[in-house]
């Protein structure tokens, strides 16, 4: 790729090791051209307005203020982001399930060449991903009961509202989310990544090996054995003794 067309990027992290590491690794690609760092959320928007970045490596966990109180600055966000992080479970099951995308600290070089490759291809495309970035951040918001799902549907990525799935069906690698208005998505995510993302305050619950049904959308249960339970469409499921206290309970903190 010619000089005049690299992306223009910007790195933030708080820590200088990792900065220079990641600024080094980016020599190694043609694509990218690294005009600056930042140490903090504030430098960052200070150069971010400065530079115009259209790629910018940003840094969840940082003090006083992380990576996305830094995005939470922005009423558009202008520039393509990846995220670069610790393991921290929480943010990145959020990040996944906005279809946007993450590298884990310390970095893999086969990740990182993945993630570049669709970060300029996004830009190249002049795709604008600001809509899921802003999904994600209302994710985050702890006090949000309506989140939405990035799902990648043909070659478009739809959002679906958590109100909207009745159940979702793990089919080995890959899982079937079945909605309110009848549609049905294919996602490339295991029934157990759904189980992750979904807190212990959703009203979503693995009933058996391979379903997650949502307590709302239920029609009416047995309370025999074996326990019955019959959604809104008319699907119904068996579910597997061990969870039927759980499963009763969920259905109780639902109806509330």
């Amino acid at each position: 790729m010619k000089e005049h067309s690299q992306i223009i990027t910007l790195i933030v992290d708080d820590e200088a090791n990792s900065r220079n590491v990641l600024k080094k690794l980016l020599t190694e690609h043609e694509s990218i051209k690294v005009v600056d760092v930042a140490a903090d959320v504030d430098e960052a928007f200070m150069k971010i307005n400065a530079y115009k970045p259209q790629l910018v490596f940003l840094d969840i966990q940082m003090p006083k203020s992380n990576g996305f109180n830094l995005l939470k600055k922005f009423e558009s966000v202008p520039f393509e982001v990846i995220f670069v992080t610790s393991y921290d479970k929480y943010a990145i099951n959020a990040i996944k399930f906005s279809a946007l995308d993450y590298l884990l600290k310390p970095i893999e070089l086969s990740d990182l060449k993945i993630a570049i490759d669709k970060a300029v291809k996004t830009i190249e495309d002049k795709e604008n991903k600001s809509a899921l970035v802003i999904n994600l951040l209302h994710n985050l918001e702890t006090d949000i009961t309506d989140r939405k799902i990035a799902i990648h549907s043909n070659d478009k990525v739809k959002m679906i509202s958590e109100l909207q799935i009745t159940y979702i069906e793990g089919e080995r690698r890959y899982s079937n989310i079945y909605t309110t208005n009848g549609e049905t998505y294919l996602t490339a995510k295991y029934l157990q990544d759904f189980e992750e993302y979904f807190s212990e305050n959703s009203s979503f619950i693995r009933i058996n090996k391979s379903f997650i049904i949502n307590a709302r959308h239920i029609k009416h249960y047995t309370k025999g054995d074996p326990f019955i339970i019959e959604m809104i469409d008319g699907k119904a499921f068996d579910v597997a003794r061990r969870k039927k206290t759980e499963v009763l309970e969920k259905i109780k903190s639902a109806q509330k």
